[in-house]
């Protein structure tokens, strides 16, 4: 009898406003925008600032971004994990589906083989509420897109500088997400024997093995790529180089 009442009163509750009893997933985040889309054969709406288009065959198609079909979901507002595996440049436009697009410059593969993207990098997600057709013909859909940005997973800011290493001996230790996964700039991979890079329960650390050298190296900045989820960033540090 009490679980009856107190079910009673929660939908009571819920119908005056008092609670929120609806799906949060099913509001559209801050900022997103409806739009009509038509194909290249009715206008050629473009989704954004990106070059998404639909062509005649009602297919999201692009040639500088990626698109990654997310599956139906229940909203625009539907918290799904970033897919960065299955991309392309053309894709069938299917309502009740939820898109991510992405500049084609923002992504990085790591040894793992897994793929991540710049963690600063704004992607749109688009939403495809139903076709828009004129006389049995459909001439575009009516989507819903808003900019969204990856999570940081707790990555520092890119390009930001760990510390200095002088002189034989020296050495840095900086704190990453546990999970993180490295990949060496091409420049530090050449001249890593200079150097003991550990990284161990989030913990990075960089010693320097050789004397300091202005013509032949050790000497510069020296970069890391750091991964978390699929999200990665850029650490560097500074060898003969602090002031």
């Amino acid at each position: 009898m009490k679980t009856k009442q107190l079910i009673g009163i929660l939908l009571f509750l819920c119908s005056i406003g008092f609670v929120s009893c609806g799906d949060d997933d099913d509001k559209d985040p801050e900022g997103s925008v409806t739009l009509n889309m038509m194909n290249e054969g009715n206008g050629k709406t473009l989704l954004g600032t990106s070059d998404v288009y639909i062509n005649n065959s009602n297919n999201f198609k692009t040639s500088t971004c990626y698109i990654a079909d997310m599956g139906e979901a229940s909203g625009l507002g539907a918290p799904v994990k970033l897919s960065l595996d299955n991309l392309a440049k053309e894709m069938a436009a299917v309502p009740g589906h939820l898109y991510h697009i992405y500049d084609k410059d923002v992504f990085l593969d790591f040894p793992s083989r897994k793929r991540a993207v710049i963690i600063e990098s704004g992607y749109y997600k688009a939403y495809v509420i139903a076709p828009i057709t004129v006389n049995g013909t459909t001439t575009g859909v009516t989507l819903k897109y808003v900019l969204a940005y990856p999570e940081t997973n707790g990555l520092p800011e890119y390009e930001t500088v760990i510390g200095n290493v002088d002189n034989v001996g020296d050495e840095i230790e900086y704190t990453l997400p546990k999970d993180a996964e490295l990949r060496f700039s091409d420049y530090l991979d050449g001249e890593k024997e200079s150097f003991d890079i550990q990284f161990v329960n989030g913990k990075l650390k960089v010693k320097l093995l050789e004397s300091i050298n202005h013509i032949s190296g050790p000497y510069g900045d020296y970069g890391i790529f750091v991964r978390s989820g699929a999200a990665y960033t850029y650490v560097m540090f500074k060898a003969g180089l602090k002031k």
